[in-house]
């Protein structure tokens, strides 16, 4: 008898039930690394679920921001209609509409409004520490987005509940604190740590696990962003390849990495003639803006798993960028026509995804390599909220001036790991991949 081979979705399968027979044998923590697009929220969902409905426990559910709690609230009452959740809100707050309505759904605002016995409960990190500290409230405590929670912010609400589960995608950017941090510089565990690095850190024989597979990115995107910036989390794509074509042929020069999705390469870099342009390139917003235009012009379609052929809206494309300054010059230029394109900077592209993405380089034009344009996450959010495909903007130069600005090393006493360097590696790493593999498609200052 032949045995069958292990596909990508077995392996899915066997790390979500690892997951959930974690709150069978009552682990009492354990930290969930997930790539991007992995459905980090969807196991949160169903470990709340299974702890409400079949371990008749008390679930609480921590979220960064109330946009995420908003979101869970609607997965969870569409999903499981039959269970009641509460919500932990502040009176002043305005809920959206369809929040509001849901039927499910019990909004409170104090511990002592919390019913007894079995219950799942939403709330941000910020109001769960407003909650008595030395007084329990759940069972197992779910964080989704972990490794965006400070320690200082996860130490604040840990005491509200026996057990932790802390889920998240290590490759995404690091919380961000608003004080002087110099002198927790050599503390593995210190209070500007993302939650799950300290835990770990603090407690080496915490429980590790990993999802293996993204259900977000293809395949050919995966073999660029894993080595780079997920050298320590092996994992494939769920879906090798998502199709797409153009209605209209393109006959211009600019037009050959625009094509480039549609024999399979999801992953190309645009690179613009080399200029010392600072933090805001304008000549850069323009080609980014006429691109979007020309993969609309030539009516580019999504090719679903039926065939069926799905035109490509302004809705459907994001813009990225790594300043607030650039994203501004973007949107001036795709105001009024283009509107509904998303345009944010990587950090509001946090937790968002679009079918087709165009980013502009953190490094692009700029004379020197500095920590913040080097950061890791940045970088890595940046190329992997695209679905289908993802084009990168960048003047040439770049890899000559990561080679001119190595970084110095600047590591504290006692801590592993070096940002810059992770971040100066994660650069080249992915420059030599799109280099080696013929993805850099050089655009003369007369075709722009």
């Amino acid at each position: 008898m032949t045995a069958l081979p292990i596909t990508a979705g077995d392996r899915a399968s066997s790390a979500i039930e690892a997951v959930l027979a974690t709150q069978w044998r009552r682990v009492p923590a354990f930290v969930l690394d997930s790539p991007p697009g992995a459905g980090k929220t969807g196991i949160v969902e169903r470990l709340a679920v299974q702890g409400f409905a079949r371990l008749n426990e008390r679930v609480m559910i921590v979220t960064l921001t109330n946009e995420q709690a908003f979101d869970i609230a609607r997965r969870l009452a569409v999903g499981f209609p039959r269970i009641p959740i509460h919500m932990v809100v502040s009176k002043q707050l305005e809920l959206p509409g369809d929040v509001a309505d849901l039927p499910s759904l019990t909004l409170v605002d104090s511990a002592s409004a919390l019913p007894t016995g079995p219950i799942i409960v939403i709330g941000n990190a910020a109001k769960w520490s407003w909650f008595d500290q030395h007084e329990v409230l759940a069972d197992v405590q779910i964080i989704d987005e972990a490794y965006q929670l400070p320690d200082y912010q996860f130490l604040q609400i840990a005491g509200l509940a026996h057990r932790h589960a802390l889920i998240g995608d290590p490759g995404q950017i690091a919380p961000v604190i608003q004080t002087e941090l110099e002198r927790w510089r050599c503390d593995p565990a210190g209070p500007h740590v993302p939650a799950p690095d300290a835990l770990i850190a603090r407690h080496p024989a915490t429980l590790r696990l990993a999802l293996p597979v993204s259900r977000r990115l293809v395949q050919d995107t995966v073999s660029f962003i894993q080595p780079a910036f997920y050298p320590e989390l092996a994992f494939e794509a769920l879906t090798p390849v998502r199709p797409m074509g153009y209605a209209v042929p393109g006959i211009m020069p600019t037009d050959i990495p625009l094509d480039a999705p549609t024999y399979g390469q999801s992953l190309t870099m645009i690179e613009l003639p080399a200029m010392m342009a600072g933090d805001v390139d304008r000549a850069m917003a323009g080609t980014m803006v006429a691109t979007v235009r020309r993969v609309l012009q030539r009516q580019a379609f999504l090719i679903e798993p039926d065939g069926k052929r799905r035109p490509v809206t302004p809705q459907m494309i994001g813009v990225a960028c790594a300043q607030v300054a650039q994203v501004a010059a973007v949107r001036e230029r795709l105001w009024p026509d283009l509107s509904d394109v998303l345009v944010e900077t990587a950090n509001r592209f946090q937790g968002l995804e679009r079918p087709l993405m165009f980013v502009q380089h953190p490094l692009s034009g700029r004379a020197d390599a500095t920590a913040f344009h080097l950061d890791t996450g940045r970088l890595c959010v940046m190329l992997s909220r695209h679905s289908v495909a993802c084009w990168i903007f960048g003047r040439e130069g770049i890899a000559s001036q990561l080679r001119r600005y190595a970084p110095v090393g600047d590591r504290a006493l006692g801590i592993d790991t070096d940002p810059e360097f992770t971040g100066w590696r994660a650069n080249e790493n992915l420059l030599d991949q799109l280099a080696g593999r013929n993805r850099i498609h050089a655009v003369p200052a007369e075709l722009r």
